[in-house]
């Protein structure tokens, strides 16, 4: 699987005021917790001050992505970036080939 840097931003902050009630239900009913098929979330990031955040994961392709955060894009109108990215062992074999 790819691992992706992945962030995001709400349109408003009445959207993300909406958002936030819907993540605290989404997470205390253990749904966060559901693996879901193709992606793997390893760390969740928060930055509400400013109405943006980020999730590092890995996912098996940007159709998977699509499908985990398309549901909070339509119902919060939050934008969602996508970039793939390396891990330090990933960049490091990279750096030790010969090109």
């Amino acid at each position: 699987m790819q691992l992706y840097v992945v962030t995001w931003c709400f349109q408003s902050s009445e959207y993300q005021t909406f958002a936030g009630q819907a993540l605290k239900e989404y997470v205390e009913s253990g749904k966060s917790d559901e693996a879901l098929e193709g992606y793997e979330r390893i760390a969740w990031v928060h930055t509400p001050q400013d109405g943006t955040g980020t999730v590092i994961c890995k996912a098996e392709s940007a159709s998977v992505l699509y499908k985990v955060f398309g549901p909070w894009r339509e119902k919060y109108g939050m934008t969602w970036n996508y970039k793939p990215g390396l891990s330090s062992e990933e960049l490091i074999s990279l750096l030790n080939q010969d090109y």
